[in-house]
């Protein structure tokens, strides 16, 4: 890749120098302590999302035993995107990571929690299409899944207000939902997760390197 590509890129992902990033990053900065507190409270109804993945074909139907038979209530649904293999940004231009991935309070934390300041856009982390928007899931708030490719999503919880549907097809750092504090939360910030085959992945190990 060509240094103006690389620019081209990281601008795409930081923004401007002069669209006021800096000045997000430098006011969150000062008041960190107080960010870090913003995060997620309780666990998740995990087993409803991953119904909403195994429904649009991202896992193996459960299998129901039907006398000695075993028949499966869905199937495999393709994406246009067989793999996806195009950057991955951030779902807020500026914050701080107030929870990372992995093992916390001797459980698992499937992704990352960033906080910034409520009603803030969250970001489409590529392109592909929203496969869920809503409530139901327990413990997520108003929640945003986006399909990238044949077994990729991403998932924004805890929102203020939901920008997107189902079914709609989002760009990379189009808005999908306002930052917020809903459902099992201890502060505005948004719920960020990378799942591949319905398993969720270190974000950090896929995003672009930036200052979170």
């Amino acid at each position: 890749m060509t240094a103006a590509a690389v620019f081209l890129c990281l601008s795409a992902v930081h923004g401007s120098p002069d669209d006021g990033v800096d000045s997000e990053w430098d006011r969150y900065l000062k008041k960190a302590s107080v960010l870090k507190k913003q995060r997620d409270q309780g666990e998740f109804d995990e087993g409803a999302l991953l119904g909403v993945l195994r429904k649009e074909g991202l896992l193996e139907p459960l299998p129901s035993e039907s006398g000695k038979s075993r028949t499966f209530a869905t199937g495999f649904r393709p994406f246009q995107v067989r793999t996806y293999n195009g950057l991955w940004r951030w779902p807020l231009r500026a914050g701080i990571v107030s929870s990372e991935y992995g093992r916390r309070w001797g459980r698992a934390h499937q992704g990352l929690d960033i906080a910034a300041d409520e009603g803030v856009p969250v970001l489409a982390a590529a392109g592909g299409t929203v496969i869920y928007a809503g409530d139901a899931l327990k413990g997520y708030g108003n929640v945003v899944i986006v399909r990238h490719d044949q077994q990729t999503t991403t998932l924004y919880a805890h929102n203020q207000s939901l920008a997107v549907k189902a079914g709609e097809t989002v760009r990379a750092g189009q808005q999908v939902a306002s930052l917020g504090n809903t459902g099992r939360s201890t502060g505005p910030h948004v719920h960020f997760e990378i799942r591949r085959k319905g398993k969720a992945v270190d974000p950090r190990k896929l995003l672009v390197k930036t200052r979170f």
